[in-house]
């Protein structure tokens, strides 16, 4: 009671109770559309210093004590995953269309598109959820208002009445419940964005915004290509405003959208969405590599609902999340290309996540720089578990001993018994019968148990060995050895016609590998030198061992994403004993590779043990990829080591050399918060981090620590002083880890690439080509079908896959079956 009583004196503030705020600037910010703290608390300090005419340190003081008295601090990114519990989501009325939207409607926090010609349904559905939404919970409403903002004359209040009248409610409650409002341009469209937050103010339970339509005020406006850029980026702002009131007022929004005829679509539906990609979505190229929860690593456009790997921005770590249905874009025109410690190819509005003043902030991939530093994993902590492998049956030798053969001979004497048939249904001939059996020659165990079947007798069978059949052990799981063995032939090996083939220069590397098939298949290989060639060849003669390398190596990665770490660690070791080098004039592991995708899973599998690791793809004239580990991350690779002698003794030589070396390890945070932060707490800055020129954005973690250690010793009341210094505590502990942009590339998709994207609904985030990425909103394309039905086409969405569904428009507004 004591909280809510809080809450309320809070809510009571006024504008003009900040300190900075006067009569002037209280008018100047009222008629900007802000009328409480919670619109100053979400501005930026430049936004609202040009609303209220202050100064920007002004402006920035008035945002902290806004700040301070919503007690929003930085929760909004360390909550994220809290506050995606308060999502509600509101029928369409139709089974059909609320499956296509993932089974519950639209919902709230997110925007959802429907774009179509002329009489296509678009505002019937609008008009649908503007009733809805005042349905209980229970019977998929969000029991609040809705606000409809016409731009084209389309709200009709005896629409409403049908609707209402056809579900069984009161038509003029109902009508009392639609705020409705009429745009007369794009200005007063935008004014109106602005003024619901003041209904929300005055108690209104506002949980629906219908724009009916989008894009028609900014198209008559903006005519032409020469305005094509102001309307785009005036049209980008408004979208921006509309995602912040969805969010800060977990509301959910309906737009419609008009759509222009596209000439150079000959087939299909020549039609596109007025404003582009502006109103579309962000997505991946399919070949993205996704962590799953349970060590796989998948390709995006695999996805089928996986369990992920997500940022939990909370406690700052990572853990499993369920995942949606993939859908996909076909509709891309540029793709991103991102270059940090790893790649990644993404639509211009795919999202990431940086931090700025204490707090984690999204970022889509257009409004990224280099030197910005994004967010990437540090470590993932998968269980795994043994991995069973595939059942490869070996023919076994045998032969039979004398008293065997005496009884069979007697029961032959019998009678009654023909050779002729026995030898068809053991499958030899009858030669061979007589020497089994007179000269006890060796045959198939499953031959020789067929004739003890079809004689009526228990056969004594003696094992028999030879160059040629020998006893070979096939491992039913996946090991440490086994693991090492196949990493290294992926490397280094081949298949022959009998058998496999590796070569190496050291040969000390051969013999421990000989050792390994020794220890796990019972079989001794041969090392020979190879003719004018500074280098050795093993080979293992066994057709048995090479059907079974080709059964496993075709899943290996999932066999070996999904063991336990040793087994992961053994395939990591035996690749880079193949392919791998140690530098002695630096700390540096290089493994170079033609297969980048190889690459970029050893990448994701160093990951496990928190290595460090560097991708580049087409390096030199003969375009090698490669994947190195540099400077102090090369200390952190001795959890794994090499196999030669020479290069296991150079890594333990750089990480002595690395133990007493300086190296500077960058932080995401901006020196200058750190520095204002140190003087808020009542600190001298000078005296506990160096004084930096601007040259010097980003601080390192030597000096952050420092930072750390001197916040901590001081006595401190101040609670948003208090949050940033937990902040920085938990990131220094946490597996988040932050990697500065190297190159970013822009290239048109001319190859008219797909691109992919899936929904995590309660972290919205994942991991891809181990970077962070987050997204979220809703596209569909409603057309007129066959004998009066609605075709609605899902384009774009964060969590479902490319689909459509058939509904109708009735007395009752959107329906599943025709009247």
């Amino acid at each position: 009671m004591a909280k809510k009583k809080d809450e309320e004196k809070k809510e009571e503030v006024k504008l003009g109770d900040l300190p900075g705020i006067g009569p002037a600037a209280v008018e100047k910010l009222e008629a900007a559309g802000i009328f409480d703290i919670m619109g100053i608390a979400v501005l930026g300090p430049k936004e609202l210093s040009e609303m209220a005419g202050l100064g920007e340190a002004v402006a920035r003081k008035v945002i902290q004590a806004a700040r301070k008295l919503m007690d929003l601090g930085f929760q909004d990114g360390l909550e994220f995953a809290e506050k995606r519990e308060e999502v509600l989501h509101i029928t369409t009325g139709s089974k059909e269309l609320d499956n296509l939207l993932g089974g519950r409607g639209v919902e709230t926090k997110a925007i959802t598109e429907a774009f179509g010609s002329f009489g296509s349904g678009k505002t019937q559905l609008g008009l649908s959820l503007a009733v809805n939404c005042q349905l209980p919970i229970e019977k998929g409403g969000a029991e609040g208002k809705a606000v409809y903002i016409d731009t084209e004359g389309t709200f009709r209040p005896e629409r409403i009445r049908q609707i209402a009248e056809a579900k069984g409610a009161n038509p003029e409650s109902v009508l009392k419940n639609i705020l409705v409002a009429r745009a007369f341009n794009s200005d007063h469209q935008i004014l109106l964005i602005d003024k619901v937050g003041e209904l929300i103010k005055n108690g209104e339970p506002i949980r629906i915004v219908i724009v009916d339509s989008l894009t028609a005020h900014f198209r008559a406006e903006f005519a032409g290509r020469g305005m094509l850029a102001d309307r785009q980026q005036k049209l980008n702002k408004y979208l921006h405003n509309l995602m912040k009131i969805a969010e800060q007022f977990n509301l959910a929004i309906y737009v419609t959208n008009q759509v222009m005829a596209n000439p150079a679509m000959m087939f299909g539906d020549p039609t596109t969405a007025i404003g582009g990609n502006i109103v579309g979505h962000a997505c991946l190229t399919g070949d993205s590599l996704i962590q799953i929860s349970d060590g796989r690593i998948k390709e995006i456009k695999n996805m089928k609902q996986d369990k992920v790997i997500a940022g939990n921005f909370k406690d700052l770590n990572f853990q499993g999340a369920e995942s949606d249905l993939v859908f996909v874009n076909p509709n891309v025109d540029k793709i991103y290309n991102i270059q940090t410690t790893g790649k990644i190819k993404c639509s211009s509005l795919h999202r990431f996540f940086k931090i700025d003043n204490f707090s984690f902030v999204e970022k889509e991939a257009k409004d990224l720089r280099e030197e910005d530093f994004i967010l990437q994993v540090g470590k993932i902590d998968i269980e795994g578990e043994e991995q069973k492998l595939p059942f490869l049956k070996l023919k076994q030798i045998g032969k039979i001993s004398k008293e065997t053969s005496e009884k069979i001979q007697e029961k032959f004497k019998e009678g009654g018994v023909c050779r002729e048939e026995i030898c068809k249904k053991i499958g030899i001939t009858q030669r061979q019968l007589r020497r089994v059996i007179n000269q006890h020659y060796p045959t198939s165990f499953q031959s020789l148990t067929n004739l003890g079947n079809s004689l009526g007798l228990q056969l004594e069978l003696i094992p028999f060995y030879s160059y040629k059949h020998r006893d070979l052990i096939i491992p039913s799981v996946m090991g440490l050895e086994l693991s090492q063995i196949i990493g290294y032939f992926l490397g280094d090996g081949n298949f022959e016609e009998r058998g496999i083939r590796f070569r190496d220069a050291r040969l000390e590397v051969l013999e421990n590998y000989n050792s390994l098939f020794k220890k796990i298949f019972n079989i001794n290989g041969k090392i020979s030198k190879m003719k004018n060639k500074n280098c050795y060849t093993l080979s293992i003669n066994s057709k048995e061992i090479s059907e079974f390398f080709k059964l496993v190596i075709g899943d290996i990665f999932n066999y070996i994403g999904k063991s336990k770490n040793k087994v992961v660690g053994g395939f990591i070791r035996g690749f880079v004993d193949a392919e791998g080098h140690i530098d002695k004039k630096r700390p540096k592991i290089t493994i170079a590779q033609k297969e980048k995708k190889i690459l970029q899973y050893l990448q994701l599998f160093l990951l496990r043990f928190g290595i460090r690791s560097f991708l580049r793809f087409d390096v030199g004239k003969k375009k090698i990829s490669n994947l190195s580990i540099r400077d102090r991350d090369v200390r952190s690779y001795l959890q794994i080591g090499f196999s030669a002698l020479d290069k296991q003794m150079q890594l333990l030589k750089w990480n002595d050399y690395c133990k007493t070396t300086y190296s500077k390890e960058m932080m995401p945070i901006k020196r200058q918060d750190v520095w204002r932060l140190l003087k808020e707490a009542g600190l001298k800055p000078s005296k506990i981090i160096k004084s930096r020129g601007e040259d010097y954005r980003w601080i390192n973690r030597a000096e952050l620590e420092n930072a750390l250690n001197a916040l901590m010793n001081i006595n401190i009341s101040d609670r948003q002083i208090k949050q940033k210094i937990e902040f920085i505590f938990r990131l220094l502990k946490s597996d988040f880890n932050f990697e500065k942009i190297r190159k970013i590339s822009v290239s048109e998709n001319i190859d008219k690439e797909l691109f992919y994207d899936f929904s995590v609904p309660k972290n919205e985030n994942y991991i891809a080509n181990g970077f962070v990425v987050h997204n979220s909103t809703f596209r569909m394309y409603i057309r007129r079908g066959k004998k009066s039905s609605r075709v609605a086409k899902l384009i774009d969405s964060p969590n479902l896959p490319d689909n459509e569904c058939i509904f109708f428009v009735g007395a009752g507004g959107v329906i599943d079956m025709e009247e």
